[in-house]
């Protein structure tokens, strides 16, 4: 990507508001590499549109940066000359995500998000892939060398689509392994977060460490009498359970781990164990975009600016500075399998670390996994596969039995009723499966 003056940067899902903030001030802290360009919003919601972009328009004239805002219900209208595109969407929005939950939850399936695997993450999956395979066909055709910057969830599904169907050049992030290794080395180790070093293979929100420093000293021998010694192994239990079963650390923490290991999120467990993140809890996540809903209203105020809002903690843009200026900065991220895990097939999205640079995503060979790691994450990654075709092509068996793979659904009988509740439920948001 040659360097420029201007770059112009869209936003799928901009009503996701303090994300959609947090993401424009990551870019606008960055002058020296993005001295302007343009901020344009896209969101099927207009007034969740409008929000945004009240919101977004008074922070870049606070910062006095040279951006322009636009605002466009129709994807296709924020394309021409686009260079970088950020998926930050879930089709339904909040809502969606409440009935899902209170299906499954019906039908017995626990799951502490529910919004990455198994009935939920499946669910998301035909929602999502319609729109973002369509978004990238778009952009094969106005933009073909924009890059997809994926935010959204199920991350390794939505990947799965771009690089499976489409030629755009894609990939995705997610702040949680960092954010695990941060957390490690202040809370475990008392160090500053900037002295941790690390390497980390697996798939997204089931990412293991396998490589841990602090200040270029090997600290992995310690972290068990560590985690023990400062009471971690308590604050987050199941991954410090993972942890002495196969290894090597798990992150991102409990509420998403616990989830791929069906052990975790039966009832008698969850009674007994009184983990923090049992069945998700929807009445939380709404006080969470409460919240961000009040952040949003403050800098509409002007009662913050962007530094007020503080960065997103995501990478992307050390991704956009490497891939405009040349310079070589190594990072994790969502990439399909190319030999990169050994023992995981070719084709399945894994997050591994890649060096970045002008010419693109150079992923690096991490080698074999503990093998019951690599059977996880490659069930996993077999399971978005049928659900990436399911919601591709239309077809309910494909679905159903990316749905039956999943051991949080305990039996058929049950696995059949809770697809049809689901698709039913979600019958406006999937016309492939209803002709």
């Amino acid at each position: 990507m040659l360097k420029k003056d201007r770059y112009s940067f869209a936003f799928i899902g901009a009503g996701s508001a303090v994300f959609t903030l947090r993401l424009i001030g990551d870019v606008l802290r960055e002058a020296d590499i993005v001295p302007g360009g343009e901020f344009r919003l896209v969101d099927v919601s207009e007034k969740a549109l409008n929000d945004s972009y009240e919101a977004v328009r008074t922070m870049v004239e606070r910062s006095g940066r040279d951006f322009r805002v636009t605002r466009h219900t129709d994807f296709r209208d924020a394309l021409p000359g686009l260079d970088f595109m950020y998926l930050t969407f879930v089709v339904g929005g909040f809502a969606s995500w409440g009935i899902d939950a209170e299906i499954c939850t019906r039908h017995g399936v626990l799951q502490s998000v529910g919004d990455t695997i198994g009935p939920g993450g499946i669910i998301r999956t035909l929602r999502n892939v319609p729109v973002v395979h369509g978004i990238a066909r778009e952009m094969e055709r106005v933009c073909p060398e924009a890059w997809i910057i994926n935010y959204s969830n199920p991350e390794g599904a939505l990947c799965l689509a771009i690089e499976k169907y489409t030629k755009i050049k894609a990939f995705g992030l997610c702040h949680g392994t960092p954010d695990t290794v941060r957390g490690l080395a202040r809370h475990v180790f008392g160090a500053e977060p900037e002295d941790a070093s690390f390497e980390a293979a697996g798939i997204n929100h089931l990412t293991w460490i396998t490589k841990l420093e602090i200040k270029g000293r090997d600290v992995y021998p310690e972290l068990r009498e560590r985690l023990v010694a400062t009471g971690h192994d308590k604050n987050e239990p199941i991954s410090f359970e993972l942890f002495e079963r196969f290894g090597l650390y798990p992150a991102p923490g409990d509420r998403h781990v616990g989830e791929f290991f069906s052990c975790y999120l039966r009832p008698r467990v969850l009674e007994e164990k009184r983990y923090r993140w049992g069945n998700v809890d929807i009445a939380e996540m709404a006080k969470w975009r409460e919240a961000s809903m009040r952040t949003l209203e403050k800098v509409r105020n002007g009662e913050l600016d962007y530094m007020g809002v503080g960065g997103s903690g995501e990478s992307s843009m050390h991704f956009v500075r490497s891939l405009v200026t040349g310079s070589a900065s190594r990072e994790m991220a969502n990439v399909r399998n190319r030999g990169y895990i050994e023992n995981v097939s070719d084709g399945i999205i894994v997050e591994v670390p890649v060096f970045v640079d002008g010419f693109g995503l150079h992923p690096q060979k991490v080698g074999r996994l503990p093998e019951g790691i690599a059977a996880r994450c490659e069930a996993l990654g077999r399971e978005y596969s049928l659900a990436v075709e399911a919601a591709v092509t239309g077809c309910r068996e494909t679905a159903l039995r990316a749905l039956i793979a999943h051991p949080l659904v305990g039996e058929y009988k049950i696995a059949k009723e809770l697809f049809d509740k689901l698709l039913e439920a979600n019958k406006a948001y999937l016309p492939q499966f209803f002709g």
